[in-house]
């Protein structure tokens, strides 16, 4: 599709965002104890769409919740009767502000184990119902490497629309898919659409600066192919020596999506939860029987590293890491992926 620009300043963004929450559901960054969290807002200035990389939390539980009821039970002495749960919150028609664009291009990613050997329809809905719409970085992160990764930054329709810092105070909204389009033809009041080669070179310009402004640079092609026969590296031991199994790089990982189930039950009457879940949890793989393929804690980061950088990809033709540096800002102990899979791969 062509590309479709929408010129404008900071008032006129300030009143594209104003109209948008009095008309739709939407959620933005907001702001508790010095951390950006996803919530559903009703007014501007209760949120910041340009909210700092380092300090906003993921998307991710507004598609994959925390916790989430599957469904609900009941047992008498005639059997166990099973019901559906309430009414799913996250699947109607809403509107995510100021959305990093690698954590779009996480839904992405979890989009193809989604639509994999079991569709999941609640997922599929809230997918299906949701305007992203991305504030692009001005400047990396102290912890960002999205641009060496295996996708188009610059290029990147894992969002709908994108919100781009021009010259002299000008921004442009971009519409980026044919859903983010629509939106923006629909919703705005400046529906002409500014197609000049100068827009575009600007917005190239941005994202030029952008590119240069990232201090992690790595080959990815050289670590895949080098992680590739690395399976029994002594490295491994030395990378998670420091780990404390906490799984705070995986419950704020954009694309981590491991969970497990658990029932919660008062006398006759229960509900079974779906919840996050970690490979680095030791019982994670814990069997039946007794036995654990994975008893020690640097078999279980060798599986971490090698999902998010061999098995994912082998798959499913993409990365399962976004560079977004989140699992290295909020690690106790400072374990950064990006450090891991450099070690172990020697480059």
């Amino acid at each position: 599709m062509n590309v479709f620009l929408v010129e404008t300043d900071k008032t006129g963004l300030q009143k594209f965002y104003e109209e948008i929450i009095g008309k739709f559901e939407t959620y933005a960054p907001v702001e508790k104890f010095g951390k950006y969290d996803y919530k559903r807002i009703s007014k501007l200035d209760e949120c910041d769409p340009d909210s700092p990389i380092e300090t906003t939390m993921s998307i991710k539980p507004l598609f994959f919740p925390k916790t989430a009821k599957v469904m609900k039970f009941k047992e008498d002495n005639t059997g166990t009767t099973i019901s559906e749960t309430d009414e799913d919150s996250l699947t109607g028609k809403r509107i995510i502000l100021g959305v990093k664009h690698c954590d779009a291009r996480g839904l992405q990613v979890l989009d193809q184990v989604y639509n994999w050997d079991y569709i999941d329809t609640d997922y599929q809905k809230r997918r299906g119902n949701t305007v992203i719409i991305s504030t692009r970085c001005d400047k990396a992160g102290t912890q960002c490497f999205c641009t060496s990764l295996d996708y188009d930054v610059e290029k990147s329709d894992a969002h709908d629309i994108r919100i781009v810092n021009g010259l002299d105070g000008k921004i442009y909204i971009q519409a980026v898919t044919q859903k983010g389009e629509g939106f923006v033809k629909e919703n705005i009041s400046q529906q002409s659409a500014v197609g000049s080669q100068q827009s575009l070179e600007e917005i190239k310009k941005h994202y030029k600066s952008f590119e240069a402004s990232f201090r992690l640079k790595m080959d990815y092609k050289e670590v895949n192919e080098k992680l590739q026969k690395l399976f029994d590296s002594p490295e491994f031991e030395t990378v998670s020596s420091n780990c404390i199994g906490c799984n705070t790089c995986a419950f704020i990982c954009p694309t981590c999506h491991c969970f497990k189930i658990t029932d919660e039950k008062i006398k006759d009457t229960g509900v079974r939860y779906k919840s996050y879940d970690s490979c680095n949890n030791g019982y994670f793989t814990l069997m039946a029987g007794g036995h654990n393929p994975r008893p020690v804690k640097y078999r279980r980061w060798r599986q971490r590293a090698l999902h998010k950088f061999v098995y994912y990809k082998e798959r499913f033709g993409m990365n399962l890491c976004v560079g977004c540096g989140h699992c290295a800002i909020s690690c106790p102990v400072n374990i950064s992926i990006f450090d891991v899979v450099n070690q172990v791969a020697k480059v």
